[in-house]
C-alpha cells in the first residue's frame, strides 16, 4: 500500500529543510563556526546533530574524536559522507553483524551506543583527528540521514511496541512476537486468532526462503497489508526481530498505516 501524494510531500519537504540547512552553514561566519565546534555537547540530540553534520560534509576518508574532559571517549570514521566505523571505549560497534543488516539498523545500533555513551561522559566534543586509513568497508554503513532519524531518545525505544498500543483499540486481535521467542496475543475473536496463528507458523516457516527473506525479513522496519475478507485486514509489520500480525476492520486500516509511517518517518511501504 503506498500513499504517493504523501511520498511527494516528505520528500520536498526534506529537500527543502536540507538546502535550508546548508544554506544557512555556508552563510554564518567562520568564527562562528568555530566558536560552536568548539563548544561542548550538552545532550545527546546536539551529540547526533553534529556527527551527523560532519558526515554529511565529509567525503575522503577521516577519523574523528569523541572528547570528554577526561579525554579521548571514542573515534569514528567517516569516508564518502557514510559512517563506516565506531569505536568506544577501545570497543567497536558491530556495524556488519547480520547478513540482513541495512543502513537502518546500523544508524540504531550506533545511536544506542552514543546514547549509551553520553549519558556516561557528560558533555562531549567533536574533534577532527586526521586522515583514516586502514579500515575496511565491507560491512553495512550508514549515511547522516538515517542517523539524525534517532537524534531523540524516544525513537530508540521500541517502535513496535508503540504502534501496537496506539492502534490496539481498532484491532480486532492481534500477535505480538519479541525476538526473545515470547509471544503476547489479544484473542477477542477465536476465528480470527487461529487465522493469525496459522499465518504466523506460516511466516516464521518459510523464513529460509531467500524469496520471502526479500519480502518479509528484510532488517530493516517493514510492513504491509492484505485483505483477510471483504471486511477485514491482515497487516503484518516487522522491526528489527519483533514482528506484529494484526487484523483490522477495512475502514480503519488507513488509519493504523497512517500511525505506522508517523511512528517509523516512512512516506511509503
Amino acid at each position: 500500500m503506498r500513499y504517493s501524494s504523501t511520498a511527494q510531500k516528505f520528500v520536498a519537504e526534506e529537500t527543502a529543510d536540507n538546502l535550508r540547512d546548508k544554506l544557512m552553514r555556508v552563510t554564518t561566519p567562520c568564527d562562528a563556526l568555530r566558536n560552536a565546534a568548539l563548544a561542548p555537547l550538552q545532550d545527546f540530540a546536539s551529540l547526533i546533530e553534529q556527527l551527523c553534520q560532519q558526515i554529511d560534509e565529509t567525503v575522503l576518508p577521516r577519523k574523528f574524536a569523541l572528547m570528554s574532559d577526561a579525554g579521548v571517549e571514542a573515534t569514528i570514521v567517516v569516508s564518502n559522507r557514510r559512517l563506516i566505523e565506531l569505536e568506544i571505549r577501545e570497543r567497536k560497534v558491530a556495524l556488519d553483524a547480520g547478513a540482513n543488516s541495512n543502513a537502518e539498523t546500523v544508524a540504531q545500533e550506533c545511536a544506542k551506543a552514543l546514547r549509551a555513551l553520553s549519558l556516561a561522559s557528560g558533555p562531549l566534543r567533536v574533534r577532527l583527528i586526521g586522515r583514516a586509513s586502514g579500515f575496511t568497508t565491507n560491512g553495512t554503513t550508514c549515511t547522516a540521514k538515517y542517523l539524525l532519524e534517532y537524534s531523540r531518545p524516544s525513537t530508540l525505544q521500541n517502535r513496535l511496541k508503540a504502534f501496537l498500543k496506539e492502534s490496539h483499540a481498532r484491532s480486532l486481535g492481534w500477535i505480538y512476537c519479541s525476538g526473545d521467542g515470547q509471544a503476547v496475543t489479544h484473542d477477542p475473536d477465536e476465528e480470527i486468532m487461529t487465522w493469525l496463528r496459522s499465518l504466523q507458523e506460516k511466516v516464521v516457516s518459510q523464513g529460509d526462503d531467500k524469496a520471502n527473506r526479500r519480502s518479509v525479513e528484510r532488517a530493516g522496519p517493514t510492513c504491509s497489508a492484505f485483505a483477510m475478507t471483504a471486511d477485514t485486514q491482515v497487516l503484518i509489520a516487522k522491526d528489527g526481530a519483533d514482528r506484529l500480525f494484526a487484523v483490522f476492520p477495512t475502514a480503519d486500516l488507513a488509519t493504523a498505516m497512517s500511525s505506522w509511517h508517523r511512528m517509523f518517518k516512512r512516506s511509503g511501504i
